[in-house]
């Protein structure tokens, strides 16, 4: 993948989001997280979506009302119904029981489509057990059938992006911890960040990540983040603009 998904943030964003919005993500993390802000049209900035590392590996996930954004700007959106069920698989269009809904069942209606999509999510397999999971159980269950549900009729627009709704069972987030290091680590970590600074052109760019490769067994996975994060900004900054008609594929060459 090129860096030119990276092109619609300054360096400075860039560096922001490695930091912040997507702490601990590599440069081709970044890279990818910057395709899917591209692809689905929403704002890291505004938290409609950001990145999460659980168990070394990054999600990319974003709200309900993300989703459903992202599904009405394709236009095609035609409308959706909600039900619930208890033990006994029986469907409601409303949920008053005091007890937690053992599933929902959202269906989706896309324009111009002879089918409709329907996500069926368990209680079990969803429920975090606290919070709003606690508080409203029917409501939060409901959310995770029509992620699922929206995912299944619009693929090309949402594939890869989970609701925090969806997410809030996994295990917890991993944090990004900073340990102290070495006089001889930080020497090298910071001769990595004015090297990568310096670099002028995308060879002398390469030649600095190719370096940075030899010597990572030097530093911390939490400083090779930080350089490749830096990395890629800087090749964006480097790389030619492009022409102003051009679709902006971050996949082409």
């Amino acid at each position: 993948m090129t860096s030119s998904a990276l092109a619609l943030w300054t360096p400075e964003q860039t560096q922001l989001i490695s930091t912040t919005i997507a702490p601990g993500c590599t440069g081709d993390e970044l890279r990818l997280f910057a395709y899917a802000c591209q692809r689905t049209g929403l704002d890291p900035f505004s938290k409609q979506i950001y990145a999460i590392k659980r168990g070394g590996k990054m999600t990319i996930q974003c709200g309900i009302d993300g989703l459903r954004a992202i599904a009405e700007r394709t236009g095609e959106m035609d409308g959706s119904t909600t039900e619930w069920c208890g033990d006994d698989g029986q469907w409601q269009d409303v949920w008053l029981s005091a007890k937690p809904p053992a599933a929902a069942k959202t269906t989706i209606w896309r324009k111009g489509c002879s089918r409709c999509f329907t996500g069926v999510a368990r209680f079990a397999d969803y429920n975090a057990g606290q919070g709003l999971w606690s508080k409203m159980p029917a409501a939060m269950i409901a959310k995770c059938s029509e992620a699922l549900a929206l995912r299944k009729a619009f693929p090309a627009n949402l594939s890869g992006v989970y609701s925090t709704d969806e997410m809030a069972q996994a295990d917890a987030v991993q944090p990004v911890t900073v340990t102290p290091l070495s006089a001889g680590d930080d020497r090298v970590f910071q001769a990595g960040k004015a090297a990568i600074a310096k670099a002028s052109t995308a060879a002398e760019l390469e030649a600095v990540l190719q370096r940075m490769d030899a010597r990572k067994g030097d530093m911390s996975d939490e400083q090779m983040a930080q350089l490749e994060g830096l990395a890629a900004a800087r090749a964006a900054a480097l790389a030619p603009a492009a022409p102003a008609d051009a679709e902006g594929d971050p996949f082409n060459e």
